[in-house]
């Protein structure tokens, strides 16, 4: 396939899998972006995008595909390809939960300082949900509410919500000292900058 033809069949299998069009073939879309991978032809931003869409389509066979191109690839070689197989891991999607595995990537990523600085704040949030949840660990609320504020520091604004709904008292029961804080949960909000959810819960508090 000449090269020009290549990036146009691609693009447009982009465009259909977005628009989650089902005569979309996602075995040959997948196909093409491995090829497209060995050949340096897509960053690897791209591919994790193109795997996460992939991972959360409702094409038939689609999220399949996402966790098998993640496979393929080798998610060791760069941060946002491991992202997109953790949260992979931990949905799940595209195959079998592996909510440890998934957590252990996450902290990983987090504490890669070669990696984006908001992709390394979207690991910490996602640490933080596991620890808020108890998913894949023991739940734990201190441990939760500083992962939320390194998520912040990060870039990742909209851990801010998670931090206000705690001091409205909305979860960590097992921790309440001198809770619920309207003052703090503003505070918190505050952090998240124009996120939409921490906007609506600043009107709600006014």
């Amino acid at each position: 396939m000449q090269m020009q033809s290549w990036v146009g069949t691609i693009e447009r299998e982009w465009h259909q899998l977005r628009r989650a069009d089902p005569t979309l073939d996602v075995e040959k879309f997948s196909r093409h972006v491995i090829a497209a991978n060995k050949t340096g032809f897509l960053s690897a931003e791209s591919i994790a995008a193109i795997a996460n869409a992939l991972l959360t389509s409702t094409l038939s066979r689609a999220p399949d595909l996402g966790r098998r191109l993640l496979e393929r690839i080798g998610t060791n070689r760069h941060p946002a390809w491991r992202m997109a197989m953790a949260i992979s891991l931990v949905t799940p999607t595209g195959g079998e939960a592996d909510l440890e595995k998934g957590n252990v990537i996450f902290e990983d990523v987090m504490k890669d300082e070669t990696a984006d600085g908001h992709l390394r704040g979207m690991a910490a949030a996602a640490l933080a949900d596991s620890a808020r949840l108890g998913r894949g660990m023991q739940a734990d609320v201190s441990h939760a509410l500083s992962l939320y504020e390194q998520a912040i520091k990060l870039g990742h604004k909209a851990s801010a919500h998670n931090l206000g709904l705690f001091w409205e008292g909305a979860w960590g029961a097992e921790d309440r000292s001198g809770m619920p804080d309207r003052t703090k949960a503003i505070q918190s909000y505050r952090r998240g900058g124009d996120d939409m959810r921490c906007q609506r819960r600043l009107a709600a508090l006014r």
